[in-house]
């Protein structure tokens, strides 16, 4: 299954923005991976700076956030992170780790029961964080 999610939100203050498309695959442990060629868009075939070295991890930090709010016994799922775009004017910390998470509940047809959400500020809010480790 192939999901993907374009954050796009303009506050009083800045432009927020990160895409994130990803594929699941069925599997017996939950894993999450990014794909060597998720910068493809830029013309690299891996991250090339900083700036996507911290997109990828947010990336996984989305998508385990996302297998995280899953029901217990649908989380075996495999993430493949297959791609990253970024704007560096527009893309702020927790944009990314937003646009993972909610492509995997796209491509899982899934409506978490605490979604993130983007504050008055335009930065995300991830309300599951705050709750006690449910584990995974």
């Amino acid at each position: 299954m192939d999901g993907s999610y374009r954050l796009r939100r303009q506050t009083n203050r800045w432009a927020r923005f990160a895409e994130v498309g990803v594929r699941l695959v069925p599997v017996v442990s939950a894993d999450v991976v990014v794909r060597a060629e998720v910068f493809g868009h830029n013309g690299s075939a891996v991250a090339d700076d900083a700036g996507d070295s911290d997109a990828e991890a947010e990336a996984r930090e989305g998508a385990w956030y996302a297998l995280r709010e899953l029901p217990a016994d649908v989380r075996g799922w495999r993430v493949e992170i297959t791609k990253i775009v970024v704007a560096p004017a527009d893309t702020g910390p927790g944009d990314v780790k937003f646009a993972a998470a909610q492509a995997v509940w796209q491509a899982l047809r899934h409506v978490p029961s605490r979604p993130p959400f983007t504050g008055e500020d335009g930065n995300p809010v991830f309300p599951a964080e705050e709750a006690p480790d449910r584990g995974l």
